[in-house]
């Protein structure tokens, strides 16, 4: 692996950011991309007309010069080259959280561009085995740094490709790693660290209002689609940290316990990170004040545990403070704090923020279009 130092030249020390619009994929097209079906039928044909077809597998992420370097010297083994690019689902099981980069459409593209490449296909198999066997290369071409391995895996795709007919050859291209560059992105470079705190109903997800008083209540959760493509927008840009502050009288108005409220808020958790949105912290308030509690005296049939004269309810900043102790950081790290809310509690909570060093700023996620958020984030 090439020494940080390269790294540090390669990006010229300067701040990298992927800025992608997840709307329009239908550009990102190659005739080079083949169908799985289709790409059965041309290495069966190619090699019936005595072409060596060799193939290369793999997650190839954030398309980088070892990369190239791979594909040229691929190409130079065989006669016709093809590129299998491992699904999204998979890259993520097997790379973790915020894995892949691009997704398979647009890596299957990257890789259709570069001209040692005939071929691509997205294969939706967790190991290369099942690649093997489907597609029945000529050759199964791996990096150098793989000659010598006798791991289960590698001595598994050995035999796929020799169960085929076909044959291991291995490149001499120099070895670069994708999750290194990555970690020095994110890690090494300066990049502006910035605090969401994010409203839960109305603005992560579609309001139903009281969501959890219904036994089916995960049939009426929904992403809002532009504030997670805004999100995941920030992610690339920033050194973000998530947190999420929602209020939930449904607790103390008897509709459902904190129970599944903690259920929906890991339920909707999970659906972020399938999107690469991690969050760090999850705070809710189950409680209602006691002076809407006497207002609403008999019109509500409240659980009187949850009524309080005090509530860490927003606008109060409270439960944004329990977060940043839970995380052991502090408001002043940050050098701009973005608040994302529907209602004018959330407002209020932007200003009730007072960091000494950073900026405050509320977004409102009501009928938000894409590009009018990222306007937002930047002004």
């Amino acid at each position: 692996m090439p020494h940080p130092g390269w790294l540090r030249r390669f990006f010229n020390g300067e701040q990298m950011a992927v800025n992608i619009n997840h709307k329009d994929l239908k550009q990102f097209s190659s005739k080079k991309i083949l169908s799985y079906s289709d790409a059965i039928k041309k290495i069966a044909l190619l090699k019936k007309q005595g072409k060596k077809v060799g193939l290369c597998h793999g997650g190839f992420d954030l398309l980088h010069p070892g990369h190239m370097k791979h594909f040229e010297a691929a190409k130079k083994l065989c006669d016709v080259l093809f590129i299998s690019i491992t699904s999204d689902e998979f890259v993520t099981s097997r790379k973790g959280s915020g894995r892949p980069v691009f997704n398979e459409n647009l890596r299957a593209y990257s890789a259709a561009c570069v001209e040692f490449v005939d071929y691509v296909v997205i294969s939706d198999f967790e190991k290369g085995i099942e690649v093997i066997k489907k597609l029945k290369p000529s050759y199964y071409i791996k990096g150098p740094d793989f000659i010598n391995k006798t791991t289960p895996g590698i001595t598994a795709e050995r035999e796929a490709i020799k169960s085929v007919g076909g044959e291991m050859k291995y490149t001499d291209d120099p070895t670069f790693s994708t999750t290194e560059i990555i970690r020095y992105v994110k890690e090494e470079l300066d990049r502006k660290k910035v605090l969401f705190v994010l409203d839960r109903d109305g603005t992560l997800i579609v309001n139903t209002g009281f969501l959890g008083k219904n036994k089916e209540w995960k049939k009426e959760v929904e992403l809002k689609k532009e504030i997670i493509d805004f999100l995941i927008h920030a992610k690339t840009k920033y050194d973000t940290t998530f947190i999420v502050v929602t209020n939930q009288t449904g607790v103390a108005r008897k509709y459902f316990d904190c129970k599944r409220v903690e259920e929906i808020n890991k339920y909707i958790g999970e659906l972020l990170k399938e999107k690469g949105i991690i969050v760090s912290s999850w705070q809710y308030c189950p409680d209602a004040d006691s002076a809407y509690a006497k207002l609403k005296k008999g019109q509500i049939d409240f659980d009187y545990n949850y009524v309080k004269d005090k509530t860490k309810r927003k606008p109060h900043p409270d439960m944004v403070f329990d977060a940043l102790k839970e995380l052991k950081m502090d408001l002043n790290e940050f050098e701009k704090i973005i608040v994302v809310g529907d209602a004018e509690d959330d407002e209020l909570l932007a200003g009730n923020l007072k960091p000494a060093n950073a900026s405050v700023k509320f977004i409102d996620s009501n009928n938000p279009t894409y590009s009018k958020l990222v306007k937002e984030l930047e002004n």
